[in-house]
């Protein structure tokens, strides 16, 4: 696939699940690969992750009614929803998964220069079709979000085990009835921790409380000055802080349960800002915590970058902290204004973008703060 020669870019390769073992698709029926995954701000839940990929489809392989084609097993063809695929990146003698997802569609362009488009969503997908069975009376008090989590995924008929599984939480939530969509109570437990859910690069349903922020590694370091170790971005996207500020938080708990939180110095400087939380916690103790946590890791502005978009060709020695990077990761932006600023940024990636064609690899990472103030919960 043109660049990626494994000398200077990595070697590409998606692989279909087939016949019980993952599968090479040929590297030169790639024409492009769009990934997304995550999401662009920290206040938004992370959806299923995609990837489209582009196949020169000449020799008929990738069309689903082909039954001559190589993907076909007992006169069925394995191009239907659901087939499982992944995004496989060699550098060296280390391979790194960055996409595991399930197919959904398939368009075809028959023409003379005929391509096939196939479309493939991760696990949070399917988890969106599942409703939590409904219970007469609140059950499950006192459980952890981990736990609550796992539930949800058992629901939905996800395996268990750490090549499926990654759950960490222990703030304690009341008992729930259910009759939701799972994905809907996993948010609950993703705000009662003010952490994050997602699929991870390698398919594993993760769940992460706030103390991983600030525990993950720092990956790379862009800056505009191509700087020895440091990634050159070509775009980054601001927004003044001024925008962002809040002030005052309340964590609803459900009917006369909530707890709120006013930092009255920022309030005086920059007027009441506040948001509000829907996390059915049980210990007043930890739900004012968290209040107090969301009414003073913003209280004071200061510049947001929201995207960092750079090139990922010739990374050389940094491909391998690049190619494992992972959402909720960290990173450091310098940037020298026109006006003879030097700034730093220290951020949190939710969300990442690939645009990948036989010549050129466009990454962007979706970026938020990481804030000085921290708490541990419960």
């Amino acid at each position: 696939m043109g660049a990626f020669d494994g000398v200077n870019a990595p070697t590409l390769k998606v692989q279909f699940f087939f016949n019980g073992a993952y599968t090479d698709t040929p590297s030169t029926d790639l024409r492009e690969i769009n990934i997304y995954r995550g999401r662009p701000r920290p206040d938004q839940r992370i959806d299923a992750g995609q990837m489209m990929v582009t196949f020169d489809n000449r020799s008929g392989n990738y069309d689903p009614d082909n039954l001559s084609g190589p993907w076909v097993i007992a006169g069925v063809s394995e191009l239907r929803d659901g087939l499982r695929a992944r995004l496989v990146a060699t550098w060296g003698v280390t391979s790194y998964v960055l996409y595991v997802g399930y197919l959904e569609t398939t368009t075809l362009d028959p023409g003379f220069d005929a391509k096939a488009t196939m479309t493939f969503v991760d696990a949070i997908s399917q988890f969106g079709k599942v409703t939590a069975p409904a219970k007469k009376t609140p059950t499950y008090s006192g459980e952890t979000t981990a736990t609550r989590v796992g539930r949800m995924l058992t629901y939905a008929g996800w395996p268990t085990g750490s090549s499926w599984r990654s759950l960490t939480g222990s703030v304690q939530l009341y008992g729930t009835t259910q009759n939701a969509n799972i994905l809907d109570l996993i948010d609950e437990c993703v705000q009662a921790e003010a952490g994050s859910f997602y699929i991870s690069r390698t398919g594993v349903a993760t769940f992460v409380n706030l103390q991983n922020k600030f525990s993950r590694p720092t990956q790379l370091e862009f800056d505009d000055v191509r700087s020895d170790e440091t990634v050159e971005y070509s775009s980054l996207k601001t927004t003044p802080g001024t925008y962002q500020v809040v002030n005052t938080a309340v964590v609803n708990r459900g009917k006369l349960k909530q707890k709120f939180f006013k930092f009255k110095p920022s309030i005086v400087k920059y007027g009441e800002k506040a948001v509000s939380k829907d996390a059915p916690i049980l210990k007043d103790v930890t739900a004012q915590k968290l209040a107090t946590y969301l009414a003073k890791k913003d209280a004071y502005p200061s510049t947001v970058v929201e995207e960092v978009t750079f090139t990922a060709l010739a990374m050389d020695i940094l491909y391998p902290d690049f190619l494992s990077t992972e959402i909720q990761d960290l990173i450091i932006v310098k940037r020298t204004t026109v006006d003879g600023r030097n700034l730093t940024f220290n951020l949190v990636i939710e969300g990442m973008r690939h645009n990948i064609t036989p010549d050129t690899w466009e990454t962007t990472f979706m970026t938020s703060p990481i804030n000085a103030y921290k708490v541990t919960l419960p």
